[in-house]
């Protein structure tokens, strides 16, 4: 056990430092991009890049050890060596390829300012386009670091000393069955890193991201780690558009018919540079909100909003998790059955965004009680620039739940947040307490006779945080010049019962509220068929700035703008039009909802439904 003990310890100590070594070459090659950073910022890069590095080793670690376990509990010479030549090779081979990865990344970093990811793999099937457009210089810092690779090659066998540790003294079975079951508590163990810890949620890019420089955070995600998931998430790349139907003219003329007429309906704001607050109410279905055709006293301060605010009364959600929302809410970007782009990074991060879009002077922000390393949701604000961007790692005093803080003590952590902020500010709060496992502080009195009773009064308590936020921040200074948009991330399960795939399973609220709405629109409802993609679109045209960029949102306010709405369920795929709507099964190869006044409006809204995901994944394709 001893020997396996060394072996494991000198392994994880071999790969730390060769990825150490690495990182303060990226940064002495890239010293004028970094060196107006402060020296301790740059220090932070090391401590935040240990998780992704364990993870990795830990990979590497597993197969060591079960390897050791073998050959512990046969103990046949030839075993043994085997298992010698095993270990070497595979760690020689990994050492090589993660020089190649990391010699590869540098070349590229200077080309496109991004990491080694799929999309910059996929050009290898055109292999001497690759070639011919390299660089002496790109050439040089491949070979540089595969030389690097060659030279720890060599530290790894003089320095683990496979051949002297392979010895393994003769034990009676008692001893036999206590240190096999030692490895495989190390191979436990390892699997726990292999994730990140216990954490309900598993390590991923965001865990290394720190700064609001991004080649900080670059440096920090572990090269060989992201190589291999940005493969297995852009996997389905390898297989082509799988909605791929009609011809490029078809998919030309549904695109135009889709696009924004230009001419504007009018303005509800009665200023034009409002600070904005953004809402994001965790799994609220429309269920919950009774002007909506929803159940009564669920959402009774959402009701009282309703009076000074504008509701829309015809809005859903695009999908069905809250990572995919973030992308739909603040890219407008479609969400797909078995992707989710936000997942991405090399994807992600060229995706236009509303922060991007603001004017320089707006200050961003987002606020969440909970772990942002969900879905690569802090990676996905940090990439967008966002000035600030804080989760319950950043609230340790405050009283936690099971996922994070309360929304209540969160509301109030919001106020002090948005006093402190300079106008203007778009700001963003994101609930948490109507997520299982509903552990919130607040009363149970609401039952409807259905398993989502908890649900349901995890709903009531969040509404009634929000009802003391907005009674609490009347006084601000900053609230009279302050547009909130009110809105839920995805649905939910509700005592109604939906079906998968049907609309109303994917209806929401959103309301928009604020003293710089004018007071014609104040108590008003708007009926126009809307989803969380035409947030970003109708927000910018209402502060007379440009929305061309998001082709697959509209404005709200537009009278000429088409209405449809996209949305995608686990394994499917659904398309709402007025006169109807459509959802399939790709799983199971079927239609599961299908709902039109005629057969020529059902093949009309079938069509529409293929040729958007059809466009709309290339899209995803190309980024």
């Amino acid at each position: 056990m001893r020997n396996t003990l060394i072996i494991i310890l000198k392994l994880y100590l071999f790969w730390l430092f060769y990825f150490l070594v690495n990182r303060l070459l990226f940064c002495l090659l890239f010293y004028s991009e970094i060196s107006s950073i402060s020296f301790l910022e740059i220090l932070k890069i090391f401590p935040h890049s240990l998780s992704l590095d364990l993870s990795f080793i830990s990979y590497v670690g597993i197969l060591v050890t079960l390897c050791l376990l073998i050959t512990f509990l046969f103990r046949y010479s030839g075993i043994q060596k085997i298992s010698f030549y095993f270990i070497r090779s595979l760690n020689i081979l990994l050492i090589i390829i993660s020089s190649l990865v990391i010699g590869s990344e540098v070349a590229l970093y200077t080309e496109w300012g991004s990491k080694l990811n799929f999309t910059a793999l996929s050009h290898l099937k055109n292999p001497s386009e690759v070639f011919l457009s390299a660089s002496f210089y790109h050439t040089s810092i491949l070979l540089f670091f595969l030389l690097i690779g060659v030279l720890f090659t060599k530290i790894f066998n003089q320095y683990l000393e496979l051949r002297e540790l392979f010895s393994f003294h003769t034990s009676n079975n008692l001893n036999k069955f206590f240190e096999s079951t030692l490895h495989l508590i190390f191979i436990g163990f390892m699997f726990m890193l292999v994730r990140g810890g216990l954490q309900p949620i598993p390590i991923n890019l965001s865990d290394s991201y720190f700064s609001k420089h991004m080649i900080l955070n670059d440096i920090s995600v572990n090269p060989s780690w992201n190589i291999f998931q940005s493969f297995l998430k852009s996997k389905t790349n390898l297989k082509g558009n799988p909605y791929e139907k009609y011809n490029n003219e078809e998919i030309n003329v549904f695109a135009k018919s889709l696009s924004n007429d230009i001419r504007f309906s009018g303005n509800i704001l009665n200023i034009e540079k409002p600070n904005i607050v953004f809402v994001l109410l965790e799994s609220w279905s429309a269920d919950n909100i009774e002007s909506l055709g929803g159940l009564k006293g669920i959402t009774p301060n959402f009701k009282k909003l309703e009076k000074e605010g504008y509701l829309f009364d015809n809005f859903y959600t695009n999908g069905w998790t809250s990572d995919q929302a973030m992308s739909s809410i603040f890219s407008s970007f479609p969400v797909f059955p078995y992707v989710a782009v936000i997942n991405q990074s090399d994807k992600s991060r060229r995706l236009s965004s509303l922060n991007n879009s603001l004017p320089d002077d707006y200050h961003s922000s987002f606020f969440f009680g909970g772990q942002l390393t969900y879905g690569n949701i802090k990676g996905y604000f940090i990439s967008k620039g966002f000035d600030i961007v804080k989760d319950e790692e950043d609230y340790p005093n405050l009283e936690k739940g099971g996922l994070g803080v309360h929304d209540g003590d969160m509301f109030q952590q919001f106020k002090q947040e948005l006093n402190t902020l300079p106008q203007p500010f778009m700001s963003t709060l994101f609930t948490l307490s109507s997520h299982s496992p509903y552990d919130f502080p607040g009363e149970r009195n609401l039952s409807f006779n259905s398993k989502e009773d908890t649900y349901v009064n995890s709903v009531a308590y969040t509404d009634k945080c929000l009802g003391n936020f907005i009674s609490s921040i009347k006084n601000e200074e900053w609230y009279k010049n302050t547009l909130f948009i009110i809105v839920a991330d995805h649905s939910h399960n509700s005592p109604k019962g939906w079906k998968l795939a049907q609309k109303e399973r994917f209806k929401i609220p959103m309301i928009w509220y604020g003293n710089v709405i004018k007071e014609e629109f104040k108590g008003k409802i708007h009926k126009k068929l809307g989803s969380q993609l035409d947030i970003v679109p109708t927000l910018l045209r209402q502060l007379n700035l440009d929305a061309n960029e998001y082709k697959f949102g509209k404005d709200l306010f537009n009278i000429n703008s088409v209405e449809f709405v996209p949305y995608a369920f686990p394994r499917g795929y659904g398309w709402i039009r007025p006169e109807g709507y459509y959802a399939f099964s790709q799983s199971y190869n079927r239609v599961l909802e299908h709902e039109a006044n005629s057969h020529e409006e059902k093949s009309k809204i079938k069509k529409e439904a293929e040729l958007f995901f059809q466009l709309s994944f290339q899209d995803y394709m190309d980024l």
